[in-house]
């Protein structure tokens, strides 16, 4: 992803490009912004040295998964194009995803086509998305998305075209929300550590069973990758009738 993206999400997420005056260009956009976002991040980041400083982030029943930006990339790919019509006058289809996990602080960027219902004007968008909410259901860590900026990049019939198109996406965010895919990554975990018995031979143990527990704890986007912090508890043991153990 080149680095003019990188600088508009990183403003998104700050909310710092949440209102794009009209006519101003995506370059003036991201200017505008560049101040605010770093020292947001600055700010963000030493939140997150002063937990980890505390003992807050790292303790002896926790695990961290790290997931990067290139792996999320490939799953949101897979899941893309998607589209849909909102206002009734717009078709939108996104077209490409980017992950964006930097300076404590999670999104995805989009690129975006829209054309009109009749297919008189088309042009190009640029979303960001928050990511918000993660859980881990069913083996997957899963999260949800709010849109926190957009911008029409160009319009096949110029500053009047992005003007309608802005003001469509604007009465429609809700709807737009909804088209943008979250996070949705398989993460495998072990939810108990199986001990076979031992039958023959002088010693005899008994099979057995122990029980891991794992929560979410904290996601923390850093350096290209979300950390994913799971507290584990283990136990109480459980013993293995002689039905149950494998062959």
């Amino acid at each position: 992803m080149h680095r003019p993206w990188i600088a508009a999400m990183a403003a998104a997420v700050a909310l710092a490009a949440g209102a794009c005056q009209r006519h101003e260009s995506v370059e003036a956009t991201r200017a505008r912004a560049a101040e605010t976002v770093l020292t947001t991040e600055i700010a963000d980041l030493h939140k997150l040295i002063a937990k980890n400083e505390s003992g807050q982030l790292g303790t002896a029943d926790r695990i961290a998964i790290g997931i990067a930006e290139e792996t999320s990339r490939a799953l949101l790919d897979a899941s893309l194009p998607q589209e849909k019509v909102i206002g009734e006058r717009f078709r939108i289809r996104i077209d490409e995803a980017q992950p964006f996990f930097r300076g404590n602080n999670a999104a995805l960027g989009f690129h975006a086509t829209a054309t009109s219902l009749g297919g008189a004007v088309e042009a190009h968008l640029e979303l960001v998305g928050r990511l918000t909410n993660f859980r881990i259901e069913k083996g997957k860590l899963i999260s949800g998305i709010e849109l926190v900026h957009f911008k029409v990049l160009d319009s096949s019939l110029g500053n009047a075209g992005s003007d309608v198109l802005e003001n469509v996406v604007r009465s429609n965010l809700g709807s737009l929300s909804g088209l943008l895919p979250g996070l949705d990554i398989p993460v495998h975990l072990e939810e108990s550590v199986e001990i076979p018995g031992l039958a023959r031979g002088p010693v005899t143990v008994k099979a057995g069973r122990l029980p891991l527990r794992m929560t979410l704890a904290e996601v923390i986007p850093v350096s290209q990758r979300l950390w994913i912090l799971l507290d584990v508890q283990a136990g109480p043991w459980q013993r293995v009738d002689a039905a149950e153990e494998k062959p």
